[in-house]
């Protein structure tokens, strides 16, 4: 925790996606949140335009250092495809150190036919550099709470050294519990991604099925917890203070 006091919440630029495609920078979004009460910034790859990437992730840089903000980006490609290791994982890395951004998170994919040298040179990989990367449970049939678990076992099994992202949504569309998910992966997760879901939509936190006061208060209170869904401008600040007012109790007990 950061300097002792409480963790705050987190936030993926999702939270923005009204604005973002609408003509903002992920940046000059970001810059309305200098002086709030968050821990860490999450960044969208597929937010980006290509031509002004590098200055833009150059400059998120920055503003996070002003704010001591941790620097996290999602990746919008997948780990594996049944037998390959995404070759693009390097790039991503190099990106990453170059940036300051500690956490990179991708979707698993599907890594039944990943051979165990494969692992092994993915692990090499890892290794070769600062960023840390994360997988995360995806809405699709690699993300059922059956097939992810077979696939976190084999990479926990290969000492992989990967995180986890935990996606409190994603569960939903594919008709799993994310109550049930949780107590399953609980001891595996990293990271948390926070979202509250009602008749498959994303909607405010408190207005959906999900019972994320609960979900927050299990968690070990190291693992960061992001918002991801979109907020409307004038919703955000509450959105925050509800979290924060749940991790300041739990973390107070």
């Amino acid at each position: 925790m950061k300097g002792g006091k409480n963790m705050h919440v987190s936030v993926n630029t999702a939270i923005f996606l009204n604005e973002v495609q609408a003509g903002k920078s992920q940046l000059e979004c970001l810059e309305t949140l200098s002086g709030s009460p968050i821990d860490n910034i999450e960044v969208r790859g597929e937010l980006f335009k290509e031509e002004t990437k590098n200055k833009e992730l150059s400059e998120i840089n920055g503003l996070c250092k002003q704010n001591n903000w941790k620097f996290f980006y999602s990746i919008p490609e997948q780990l594996f495809n049944t037998n390959e290791v995404n070759s693009n994982l390097e790039k991503y890395l190099k990106m990453a150190d170059d940036n300051n951004i500690c956490q990179l998170k991708i979707s698993m994919g599907d890594s039944e036919d990943v051979s165990d040298a494969q692992l092994k040179e993915l692990t090499n990989l890892l290794n070769k550099y600062q960023a840390k990367v994360t997988i995360e449970n995806q809405p699709n049939e690699d993300g059922t709470i059956d097939k992810f678990d077979k696939q976190l076992k084999k990479l926990k099994d290969a000492k992989v050294p990967l995180g986890y992202t935990f996606d409190s949504g994603n569960w939903y569309w594919i008709d799993e519990c994310p109550s049930n998910a949780f107590d399953k992966f609980q001891d595996a997760i990293t990271v948390f991604h926070l979202k509250d879901i009602k008749d498959k939509d994303t909607v405010m936190l408190g207005d959906g099925a999900t019972d994320w006061k609960s979900l927050l208060r299990q968690l070990n209170p190291d693992i960061p917890v992001f918002l991801e869904y979109d907020i409307p401008s004038d919703k955000l600040n509450d959105q925050i203070d509800q979290v924060n007012t749940i991790l300041n109790d739990r973390d107070s007990n």
